[in-house]
């Protein structure tokens, strides 16, 4: 008598068990039909066939896991209704690209490997050769997904290339060394004059104030420059760079795209200067901070092209605080001659 009752409660806990289960798969799958269903206008009314394409995709992948639910398959019916919900989410975010901003990266990708490209090709350097190659095919795929409207794979394709064309060309311009400052120091005189123009004379104190502040620093970089101080000169002509976009932003009622854009260039140059030789170093903190840099530049270029410019430019702040300590860093470490 004991025994049969045992095997009740036993026939009756595992039966629970399987009803909880069967139960939490289901909410599962109605949570996923949900999903779709709130992407399902977005997406439409995009008109990006990739989007399109992902939402079908999740559709099937979510009629799957109702057959296989149906079918008391209730494993397999949890792992298409996760897929289906992933694939409906991609969609959404495919969506939501601006296809304008994706032509005009792409656009820049295509300028920059024209300007790049002949350098390279004369310098005929067996490492740059190969970066060269790699930026050309992902390119060339990320035309043929733009001419295919598939605007998130030309996106992801399109700044690989850039990324690789530039590491190409930093390949052919030899070490660290007291040229790059210098090089540096050019840039931001012409970053300096670039603002004075845009701001002109009516600008508030405020931005006044920071523009003249960044003129004194990119003066005592010059100064420590001459004095053969090359990492000093580095860091206050970075430090002038960064005041003259706090320059730009105080000048301005809001943050604009052009702010924006001006920020994301300003890391895009840095990252395509020193990232090569920051990584020839191996495992090390600024190699790190690189890494932790890019991260952050990819994060602001996707919030800008979804036009979330606030986001955007404090994501390339972060970014680009964490790229010049990388630079200083490798700077310290490989300057002719040393810090001084």
């Amino acid at each position: 008598m004991k025994r049969l009752v045992l095997l009740s409660l036993v026939l009756l806990a595992g039966l629970a068990l399987a009803q909880s289960q069967q139960q939490r798969v289901r909410d599962e799958l109605v949570k996923t039909d949900g999903i779709i269903a709130e992407v399902k206008p977005s997406i439409e009314r995009s008109g990006i066939e990739e989007a399109r394409q992902l939402l079908k995709l999740a559709t099937g992948l979510q009629q799957s896991a109702w057959q296989a639910f149906q079918g008391t398959l209730l494993r397999r019916a949890e792992d298409l209704t996760m897929r289906a919900r992933e694939r409906a989410r991609q969609a959404r975010l495919v969506a939501d690209i601006n296809p304008d901003k994706v032509r005009e990266e792409v656009r820049r990708t295509r300028d920059a490997m024209a300007e790049f490209g002949p350098a390279i090709v004369k310098a005929n350097d067996p490492r740059a050769n190969e970066l060269w190659k790699m930026a050309q095919t992902e390119q060339r795929t990320a035309e043929d997904y733009l001419a295919r409207t598939r605007y998130g794979y030309a996106l992801k394709f399109t700044m690989v290339a850039r990324e690789h064309g530039k590491a190409a060309f930093v390949a052919i311009r030899g070490l660290v060394g007291v040229e790059r400052v210098e090089r540096e120091l050019d840039r931001t005189d012409a970053l300096i004059e670039k603002t004075q123009a845009r701001l002109g004379s009516g600008i508030s104190q405020r931005a006044t104030d920071i523009l003249n502040k960044a003129i004194q620093l990119q003066r005592q970089a010059r100064q420590a420059f001459v004095d053969r101080r090359p990492l000093q000169a580095l860091k206050l002509t970075l430090a002038a760079r960064d005041l003259l976009l706090r320059a730009w932003e105080a000048g301005r009622a809001k943050v604009t795209a052009e702010l924006v854009e001006r920020a994301l260039a300003e890391n895009d140059a840095l990252i395509a200067d020193w990232a090569d030789d920051i990584r020839a170093q191996g495992d090390t903190p600024a190699a790190g901070l690189l890494d932790q840099g890019i991260q952050h530049q990819e994060a602001a270029r996707g919030l800008f092209l979804k036009e979330l410019l606030k986001p955007a430019l404090a994501e390339c702040s972060k970014a680009r605080t964490l790229l010049k300590r990388a630079v200083e860093l490798i700077q310290t470490e490989n300057a002719p001659g040393g810090p001084k």
